[in-house]
Order: structure tokens, then sequence, then C-alpha cells
């Protein structure tokens, strides 16, 4: 190997060490960000999950929302996703698929699954933008009950977990009190929906920011690396030199 081309390797190393470094501080402001606007939307959800207690849905089939990312680049978080996606739906047969995010749409069109409903939301939009249509609310309202399947991060680490939306407990009671039930689960499904989509977008830039971080570190040492083989090369070409002229003056 002669040291043109490791210094075009240490040149490349070096540039892919800043578009990483570039990369995991983009995903870190990023994460900051939507991490002070998805509080408000957690509380909301906490205080819609003791309602949800009172709620039953009136179908007599089960739907599964899977959310991955729209991007690669973020680790191994939307494999883990559809890994524990496969297996709960091989578990469950009656079930309806709703697909949000990019990622876990290719990967079940690639499957030939049949999907109900295809959400993709693009990553310009605001996040105080993003809600789920009346359509998509109308139908999960036709289902028996509604398990998401998205990522959290737990003690720093990030985990795959399956939600289930509803407890059939005492759904009577809304009717003896004379609930508007139509609107209070609308609210319920598009705030527990962005919850989680929101959470499933933390994890994102969370797993992206550690794997650029990686990819940086990585690329640092193999560039020193690369440095000493460079280094040996040339005290290597120089001590030979040194030896040539010394064998030719004694001559």
């Amino acid at each position: 190997m002669i040291i043109k081309e490791i210094n075009n390797k240490i040149k490349v190393l070096k540039n892919i060490n800043k578009l990483s470094n570039t990369l995991s501080m983009i995903s870190f402001s990023k994460l900051i960000k939507i991490s002070k606007n998805i509080m408000n939307i957690e509380l909301l959800y906490n205080e819609f999950i003791n309602v949800s207690k009172l709620i039953k849905n009136i179908g007599l089939i089960n739907c599964c929302i899977i959310i991955t990312t729209n991007k690669g680049l973020c680790g191994n978080i939307n494999n883990d996703i559809l890994k524990k996606s496969l297996i709960f739906i091989k578990k469950n047969k009656n079930l309806d698929v709703i697909l949000i995010g990019k990622k876990g749409i290719e990967f079940f069109k690639k499957k030939n699954f049949i999907i109900k409903k295809q959400i993709i939301f693009s990553d310009k939009i605001s996040f105080n933008k993003i809600n789920f249509s009346i359509e998509v609310i109308n139908i999960l309202k036709s289902y028996k009950n509604i398990f998401i399947i998205s990522s959290f991060i737990l003690n720093n680490n990030i985990k795959v977990i399956l939600t289930k939306l509803f407890n059939e407990y005492k759904y009577k009671y809304i009717n003896k009190h004379n609930f508007d039930y139509n609107n209070l689960i609308s609210s319920y499904l598009n705030y527990s929906l962005k919850f989680f989509y929101f959470r499933n977008i933390v994890c994102e830039y969370k797993s992206r920011m550690m794997t650029m971080k990686s990819a940086s570190d990585n690329s640092k040492n193999i560039i020193k690396e690369l440095d000493l083989v460079k280094n040996k090369i040339r005290q290597f070409k120089v001590t030979q030199e040194m030896l040539e002229i010394i064998n030719g003056s004694n001559l």
C-alpha cells in the first residue's frame, strides 16, 4: 500500500467523520426540540388512560398499528419493530394492519401483506401540524381493540413494546351518564396516536445520534491506524534509502 493511497483513504474517512458528526448534532438538536413538544401530549395521554377504562369499541376484529421511521441511519430500531410485528401478526390471524412510516410500508409491501391503511407524515412538517385525519379515526373506531407496536426509551436504552389501547371494564358507565362518546373516543385515539408517533420519533433521533456518534468514533480510530501505517511506510522508505546510500558509499 503506497502513501498516496493511504492519504486518499484518510481524506475519505475525514469527510465521513465530519458528516457523521454533523448528523449526530442535527439529531441531538431535533431530539431536544421534540422532547419539549411531547411533554404536553404525554400528559394528555396519561389522563386519557384513566378515561379509556370506561370505553369499549364495538368491532369484531382487532387492529395492529406499526410505527416505523421514514429514514434509515438509525441503528436497529426498525428491524426490532418489524421483527416483533411479524411475531404478533402470526399469532393473531384476525387482525388488520395499519402502517405509519416509510420503512414499515416498504417492508410489508415486499412481503405482500394486505395493508388496511398507510400513513406517512413529511419530515418537513412541523410537530404542531401533525394530526390524524377523521378518516383514520373513524376506521379505528370500528375495531374491537387496537394494538400499537412502537419504540420508547427505558433507562437510556431503546426498547420495542406492544401497547393495548382499550381495557374493557365499565363501559356501561358512559351510557348511563350520557357522555359524548364519539368525541371522547376520537380525542383518545388522536392523542394516543400522536403520543406514540412522537415517542417513536424521539427514539429515532436518539438512535441516529448514537449510530452517527459510533460511526464518527470508528472513523477516528481507523484514521489513527492508517496514520501509523503511513508513518511506518515512510520510516521504512527513509531507512531503505539511507541503507542504499551507505551501501553505495562502501563500494
